[in-house]
């Protein structure tokens, strides 16, 4: 049995990595506090996925943060994806603009469906300025 779900938070005010890298660790903190021991995280940030694989990259103000989620003995996969094929990550980021906390979904969001569904089956999404 898999468990999966999604989030979205407004992270504040920082760099794109910084965004990114507390995205992760947030991703990481909530798999700890449900006991999962595996998580994979896909993310279309290449320097996130960098960071990961190179922790003296993640900037001072994360580290403790980042420090003790290695704490808790999961095994994390981190990949990248392209932007386009994953349209779920780019609404949940907007999603998040809007609100004061993090709110975790056990379930998909309506709001979600068509681009899970395009997600899902391996359709891009083309931005068009």
């Amino acid at each position: 049995m898999s468990d999966m779900g999604c989030f979205a938070s407004n992270v504040g005010h920082g760099s794109v990595l910084e965004a990114g890298l507390l995205g992760l660790i947030l991703a990481m903190e909530f798999a700890a506090s449900n006991h999962w021991i595996r998580l994979w995280i896909e993310c279309d940030s290449s320097s996130v996925v960098h960071a990961f694989k190179n922790p003296s990259v993640i900037p001072i103000s994360l580290r403790n943060r980042w420090h003790n989620c290695l704490q808790h003995g999961m095994t994390v996969l981190c990949s990248h994806i392209f932007r386009e094929g994953n349209c779920c990550a780019d609404k949940l980021a907007f999603i998040g603009h809007s609100l004061t906390s993090t709110v975790w979904f056990d379930s998909l969001p309506p709001t979600l469906a068509v681009d899970f569904a395009r997600d899902r089956s391996g359709l891009p999404n083309f931005r068009f300025p």
